[in-house]
């Protein structure tokens, strides 16, 4: 596809551009090289290499975008990640060359360390400037042709908006005008067929009453002799369902409208990291645990360790794992929101909030497996029946393991949830992750928790 190739270009001619750069102001600004003394060739065909490698990654990101993820907020560490990826790939094939001596260590630190922000911010920009066009029905970018009978045809189009998705409509034919002796006529299929190949079509869309599925069998076997994708969308006017794909069952052919979040693959890949994670983290972090304990024992009286009941994975209670900051231990079933300006609040609990040190000890919830590192963040249970009675997809959340960072956090919701308007930010947030789910996401999150400003800005 044409965008695809055009975002893949720009975007390896800016990362080539900037290890070129890299090279250039080191060499001749830092170091004043005389330019015969500069290894140009080498430098060009090592940016040209890094760029080509970015730009597949890149195409596929794009490919993705325009395939319906069209949000930008898991693209962003794919970026991170794809170029991390290439820059190591141009690495080893410079070391298997036997020429990455031939390279400043120092120009290398800067391109990629440079590279970063900068392929993070373009990701971001062109898919703002996509998203925008996409919306405006300015970039139509996906042809699709319609087949139904004429009144679920026009149901579908008025419903679909599908000019702002990126689609445009081509060809329809109505099912009433091509019929002849009580059956849709081959030959009338065939031509709106060929008809829509010529124009680029690249999807056929056929909407009727499901309870008439099996009618369309004769219809089916006529598109079988083109190279077209042939999609159903079943007229539903109300209660709609999303059918996410379909499933064979025995011998059937079922239609999957709910997915595990996880794969049993992911689900051992993110234990695993869990594990890894969680089992670092707590020998790195000992001392500062221990510092922690020390301060909370001398500062007011109480455990240290304050453990309350939340609601975590399939709705099943556990036992969470907190630094006491608070002069009450509500036990979860019954309990009273911390506010901002609280004064059950201590003076070091006030501290390890505002830093999320307190949280620390559930690094022992992750390696017992009640939480993840990475995931939804778990509520008091009488706080989480209150907000499930109140929004009907905030349970929706308990469909992958509780963490202990979470998007919604990441993003700026955290702490009190007062308002509607919080509540459905954060389930929005949460829900998207777990629909969403990679690896790469979990460590963009991790590194978003530790250096984005947002991830403090409502702890108190």
């Amino acid at each position: 596809m044409w965008i695809c190739a055009s975002v893949a270009a720009v975007e390896g001619l800016v990362v080539a551009s900037v290890f070129m750069a890299s090279a250039m102001l080191y060499h001749f600004i830092l170091l004043q090289t005389a330019f015969q003394y500069f290894a140009a060739p080498l430098y060009i065909a090592f940016s040209l290499l890094i760029g080509l490698i970015y730009a597949g990654f890149s195409a596929v990101a794009a490919s993705r975008f325009l395939d319906g993820q069209r949000r930008r907020d898991t693209t962003l560490p794919f970026s991170f990640f794809s170029w991390t990826i290439a820059f190591a790939a141009m690495l080893m094939i410079a070391f298997l060359a036997g020429v990455v001596g031939d390279l400043s260590r120092v120009s290398l630190t800067s391109a990629f360390l440079v590279g970063v922000p900068v392929v993070v911010v373009m990701r971001s920009l062109v898919q703002s400037v996509l998203s925008q066009q996409i919306s405006q029905g300015e970039l139509r970018f996906q042809k699709i042709a319609l087949i139904g009978e004429r009144e679920l045809v026009l149901d579908f189009l008025l419903q679909s908006d599908l000019w702002r998705h990126g689609h445009e409509l081509t060809n329809t034919l109505y099912l009433e005008d091509a019929m002849r002796d009580g059956a849709v006529a081959a030959e009338n299929v065939a031509a709106f067929a060929r008809a829509a190949l010529q124009q680029g079509v690249r999807y056929i869309v056929i909407t009727g009453d499901i309870a008439h599925i099996n009618d369309l069998d004769g219809l089916i076997s006529d598109l079988k002799r083109f190279s077209l994708n042939v999609v159903y969308a079943p007229a539903i006017q109300k209660n709609r369902i999303e059918f996410l794909d379909v499933v064979p069952i025995g011998p059937n052919r079922t239609l999957r409208v709910l997915r595990k979040p996880l794969s049993d693959g992911a689900v051992l890949l993110k234990r695993a990291l869990d594990i890894i994670g969680a089992g670092l983290g707590l020998l790195a972090l000992a001392p500062l645990l221990m510092i922690t304990a020390a301060l909370i024992r001398l500062d007011s009286p109480g455990p240290v360790i304050f453990r309350q009941m939340r609601r975590g994975f399939n709705g099943q209670p556990f036992s969470i794992m907190k630094f006491r900051t608070m002069t009450v231990t509500e036990s979860g079933f019954a309990m009273t929101q911390a506010t901002r300006d609280d004064a059950r609040i201590t003076r070091i609990g006030r501290f390890l909030r505002a830093t999320s040190v307190d949280e620390l000890p559930q690094l022992f919830n992750v390696l017992r497996g009640d939480m993840s590192l990475v995931g939804p963040r778990p509520h008091a249970i009488s706080h989480d029946d209150e907000l499930s009675a109140q929004l009907a997809q905030y349970a929706h959340r308990q469909r992958i393991k509780p963490g202990i960072t979470g998007w919604a956090q990441v993003n700026g919701y955290r702490g009190e949830t007062a308002t509607m308007a919080q509540m459905q930010g954060r389930t929005d947030y949460d829900l998207y992750y777990i629909d969403n789910y990679s690896p790469f996401l979990d460590l963009w999150i991790i590194l978003l928790t530790i250096v984005s400003p947002k991830t403090r800005r409502n702890a108190f």
